[in-house]
C-alpha cells in the first residue's frame, strides 16, 4: 500500500529542510540582516550569508528522497501559502492551514528575549480549496488573522480549533464568505517564555476527544475566563461539544500524533520520538501509587539519533558553528 504524504513547497526555501528548520533559517538571516555584531568574532559579511536560490514548486519534489512504499504529492506552493506548520481537512475536503510568520520572536519582552522585538500577532490561518475538483488547490483565502505563533489548526463543526500560545481559539465561518466571523477565546495562559515549549499539537482521539502537547511553559489557565485545573508537566485533552477538560499524560517539549489503537506518540529536541506507556486515567485511580517511567524512549537508533543530511548546510549553520567555537564559555570540541 501506497502512503500519501502531502507537502507544502516554498520557493527561496530549502527543499530538503523540515517546515520548523526553515522558519528558524529565516529568523537567523533576519537577525544578522537586523543586528550589529558585538565583537570581531560574531561579524557577518555578505559573503558569508549567500542567499540560496529559490526552487521552482516543478521541480521542487525531484529534490524529496522517500521512504518504499510513500508516495509525496505538491498540495501547494507560494503565493497561496507560506511559512505552513500545521494542516488538516475539514468534510468539504477543505484544507485549514496554520501559517506561523514571525516565530522565534517573541514581540513582547520575555525572559530569553528581553528586547521583544518580533512581528506582533503576523500568524494566518489560511483556508485553501479545490473548486473545481480537479485534484489541484487553486483558491486561497486568510480565514483568520491577527494571531500570534498559530502552532496547530483543528477542525470541528464548521469552523477549527487554533492552538496560539498563549490561547486555544475557536473560529467559524456563519455567512459563507470564507472568512472567520465567530472568534472565541476557549482557553487563556498558555505559557511562551521559551518559544521551544510551548503547547502544540491538536489531535483527533478515538474517544472523539481532542488531545494536545500542553508544552513545558508555565501555565496559568483559563476556561472561558474562569480558572482551570492546575496543570503541571502533563497535557491535555477535551470534548469539544461541552469543553470538558482533563489531563493526560505527558508533557514533554513538543510534538504530538497517535496511531490507529490511540497509543500516542511525542517527541523534544533530545528525543525524537517517545511513546506513552501509561494513561493518565488509569493512575488516577490510585492517587498513593508512585509510578515512574510514564513517557518512554523507542527509538531504535537512540534518543538522538544521527542525522546524514543529503543537501549542504546553509550559510547560517556555518556562521552559527564558527561563533560556537569562537565561544570559549561554549566548551565546543572540535573533531577534525
Amino acid at each position: 500500500m501506497i502512503q500519501k504524504i502531502s507537502a507544502f513547497l516554498m520557493p527561496g526555501i530549502p527543499c530538503s529542510a523540515v517546515v520548523t528548520a526553515a522558519i528558524f533559517t529565516a529568523a537567523v538571516l533576519i537577525a544578522c540582516d537586523r543586528v550589529e555584531a558585538q565583537s570581531p568574532t560574531r561579524t557577518v559579511t555578505a559573503a558569508d550569508m549567500p542567499r540560496i536560490p529559490p526552487t521552482e514548486p516543478a521541480d521542487a519534489l525531484k529534490t524529496f528522497r522517500t521512504a518504499r512504499g510513500f508516495q509525496l504529492e505538491l498540495v501547494a506552493a507560494e503565493p497561496l501559502v507560506s511559512d505552513p506548520v500545521d494542516a488538516c481537512f475539514d468534510e468539504f475536503g477543505r484544507m485549514y492551514v496554520a501559517e506561523m510568520h514571525g516565530y522565534p520572536f517573541s514581540f513582547e519582552p520575555t525572559k530569553l528575549n528581553p528586547d521583544g522585538g518580533g512581528m506582533k500577532d503576523a500568524g494566518i490561518i489560511r483556508l485553501l480549496e479545490d473548486r473545481d475538483q480537479d485534484g489541484v488547490v487553486e483558491t486561497s483565502t486568510v480565514f483568520a488573522d491577527g494571531i500570534s505563533w498559530p502552532t496547530s489548526v483543528c477542525c470541528y463543526n464548521g469552523g477549527v480549533f487554533v492552538l496560539a500560545p498563549q490561547y486555544l481559539y475557536y473560529f467559524k465561518d456563519t455567512d459563507g464568505d470564507g472568512r472567520a466571523d465567530v472568534q472565541e477565546t476557549v482557553l487563556s495562559g498558555f505559557g511562551r517564555d521559551n518559544v521551544q515549549s510551548v503547547t502544540n499539537g491538536l489531535r483527533w482521539d478515538l474517544e472523539n476527544r481532542i488531545s494536545f502537547a500542553a508544552g513545558r511553559n508555565p501555565k496559568s489557565l483559563k476556561h472561558r475566563n474562569q480558572d482551570l485545573f492546575a496543570v503541571g508537566q502533563s497535557d491535555l485533552r477535551f470534548n469539544p461539544k461541552t469543553e470538558d477538560f482533563e489531563v493526560i499524560t505527558g508533557g514533554v517539549q513538543f510534538g504530538h500524533s497517535m496511531d490507529n489503537w490511540g497509543v500516542r506518540f511525542v517527541c523534544s529536541n533530545s528525543n525524537h520520538i517517545q511513546q506513552v506507556i501509561y494513561p493518565q486515567r488509569y493512575l488516577a485511580r490510585n492517587p498513593g501509587l508512585a509510578v515512574g517511567g510514564l513517557v518512554r524512549d523507542i527509538a531504535a537508533d537512540g534518543a538522538s539519533g544521527p542525522v546524514f543530511r543529503i543537501s549542504p548546510p546553509e550559510p547560517w549553520r556555518i556562521v552559527r558553528q564558527k561563533w560556537r567555537a569562537a565561544d570559549k564559555g561554549y566548551n565546543l570540541v572540535v573533531k577534525e
